[in-house]
């Protein structure tokens, strides 16, 4: 079982916009939580979270969606929109 936890979400997002991660990475990253989650092996901590963290699975994951060359769907801010929106939840 592989535990998925808001902290995990947060440093994807946080490494993209540093330019630690490229999109191409984060996007296999929330591809591979989502075949384990379609298989049953993958536990949101805590569990209240599940839709949250469920959403920012599919967000991650299309965030190398690319509308024209070098033109990405979800540019930085709306990344660092995402990311603010998400930090909040809990608080």
């Amino acid at each position: 079982m592989i535990d998925l936890r808001k902290f995990d979400v947060e440093q994807i997002l946080k490494k993209i916009l540093t330019n630690q991660m490229s999109r191409e990475e984060a996007s296999e990253w929330a591809f591979n939580l989502r075949q384990e989650g379609d298989n049953k092996n993958l536990a949101y901590k805590p569990s209240e979270y599940e839709s949250m963290l469920w959403e920012s699975i599919i967000f991650i994951e299309g965030i190398d969606l690319q509308i024209e060359p070098n033109v990405y769907l979800h540019n930085s801010e709306d990344i660092v929109k995402f990311l603010q929106d998400f930090e909040n939840i809990g608080r």
